[in-house]
């Protein structure tokens, strides 16, 4: 193969090749040139046999051209399915991208964001491993910073407390609420090797305990024995298979699916995106808004999403619900959006999510795919339309024209799909109009931030059913 930028490679001075005709020269260069054309037809007829062209299929996204041997990305590599970004290589990212930012100002205070959260720490920060239920481990570094919102030592405990409260106390007991002097017959096996083994989560010397004085404290020595005793636990419980009847055909729900999302966001929207993924004109059609997680946990309950649904959302923005469905109910789940800063961060998203369900040890089922496209001239969508059972679309600030458009792609729709709305599709305008096939019912919920990201006060959503009869 020739070089990647299509460039000669310099010959040896030393060697023959250096001295010859012209004509030699050229028709060398000329058999390359000929050698190259013919691999390119060679590479251009396998993709086209892969991909195919096929109609009903979204643009598949390439490959990248790297992996390392840990299986993390970097987020030039984002295009790679399956793989997850270390904690210790976002924080090194940040710091990296604070160090060019700082070189360019005369200021050059501020040059790190982050720095070591232990004061006995010999360098910048020092970086630690902890075993996730899949057996793998991912690389924390033990940093703080008063500037960016990521913090992973908090990140580090809460994965701890997550897989204590999830798989331990089976989403039910918190930590203070055991009864210490229960009778162990009572509980499962992998409850025993947590309580009461010797180092274990919930006598008097535990993990958890040890871990949340330790950082309370700043006393690395205690901090690192927390970590190693649970990682010594940790892989007992994976190599014994005993976490097996927690993670097979299982869903995550709850905290666990929210911990896993947080971390997702955390690694592929840093704070210096945000600009560009939020910069749109107000009560526009670009404007953006995000769901949170309490209020796609009511719709997939309230539109009966299950793990033999089609979802689409027009307008998914970043991904979040997109993944989240996907996550929770394992269904085939498809997003649509146009902006390009934003459709960048979604498919960061899709390739972490994957990678994060890899390393917590959970199945991912169903297809996941964020499209670059405008759902209102899409040929393809109209497609997906047809075969969806439930459209999410936040049209909360969508102009009217908007939604007009959007009634009249809903015609498409099968008998009985659902579609999820901020906003009423019926202008009541006309009753006789597209808006007339669809049945609707109107859902609030209280003033919570955790509802939606543009306003901490109560609102509402509409869930309406396609009636063509």
């Amino acid at each position: 193969m020739g070089d990647k930028n299509n460039k000669r490679k310099r010959l040896d001075p030393t060697s023959t090749e250096n001295f010859g005709s012209k004509k030699n020269k050229r028709d060398v260069s000329e058999k390359k040139n000929e050698k190259k054309r013919i691999e390119k037809k060679l590479v251009e007829k396998n993709d086209e046999k892969k991909n195919g062209e096929k109609k009903n299929a979204l643009p598949r996204r390439p490959n990248a051209d790297q992996e390392n041997q840990n299986g993390c990305r970097s987020h030039i590599l984002s295009n790679r399915p399956g793989l997850f970004l270390h904690s210790c290589d976002l924080v090194l990212e940040i710091n990296n991208s604070a160090k060019q930012s700082s070189s360019k100002q005369k200021n050059k205070k501020n040059t790190y964001l982050y720095t070591k959260y232990f004061s006995d720490d010999d360098d910048d920060y020092a970086v630690i491993d902890i075993i996730y239920p899949g057996g793998q481990r991912e690389k924390f570094a033990l940093a703080s910073s008063t500037k960016f919102e990521y913090d992973p030592i908090d990140e580090l405990f809460r994965f701890v407390e997550t897989f204590i409260f999830y798989f331990i106390d089976n989403g039910v007991k918190k930590d203070d609420e055991v009864d210490e002097h229960s009778d162990p017959k009572s509980h499962t096996d992998i409850q025993k090797r947590f309580t009461y083994s010797k180092g274990g989560l919930r006598n008097q010397n535990s993990v958890y305990r040890n871990l949340r004085s330790s950082i309370r404290t700043k006393r690395k020595d205690r901090f690192i024995e927390a970590i190693k005793s649970f990682n010594c636990q940790m892989d007992y419980l994976v190599q014994n298979n005993d976490l097996d009847p927690f993670l097979k055909d299982r869903k995550p729900e709850g905290c666990l699916l929210e911990f896993i999302l947080e971390q997702i966001y955390a690694r592929c929207c840093s704070e210096t995106d945000l600009p560009n993924i939020t910069k749109a004109k107000s009560f526009s059609d670009a404007t953006y808004g995000e769901l949170r997680f309490a209020l796609v946990e009511e719709m997939i309950q309230e539109a009966g999403i299950n793990g033999n649904s089609i979802f689409v959302d027009l307008g998914c923005g970043i991904g979040n619900v997109v993944i989240h469905v996907n996550a929770r109910v394992g269904c085939d789940s498809y997003g649509v959006e146009s902006n390009e800063a934003r459709h960048e961060i979604a498919d960061r998203q899709i390739n972490e999510y994957k990678g994060r369900m890899a390393l917590w040890g959970l199945d991912q089922t169903g297809t996941v795919e964020v499209m670059k496209a405008d759902f209102l001239n899409c040929d393809y969508v109209v497609r997906l339309l047809r075969k969806a059972d439930v459209v999410l679309t936040n049209n909360y600030a969508f102009a009217s024209s908007t939604n007009e458009a959007l009634t009249r792609l809903f015609l498409e729709m099968k008998e009985g799909a659902k579609i999820i709305s901020l906003k009423d599709f019926r202008t009541g305008a006309n009753r006789n109009g597209p808006e007339s096939i669809l049945k609707v019912t109107k859902y609030s919920y209280p003033p919570d931030r955790n509802y939606v990201s543009w306003t901490n006060a109560d609102g509402c959503y509409f869930v309406s059913t396609v009636r063509h009869n």
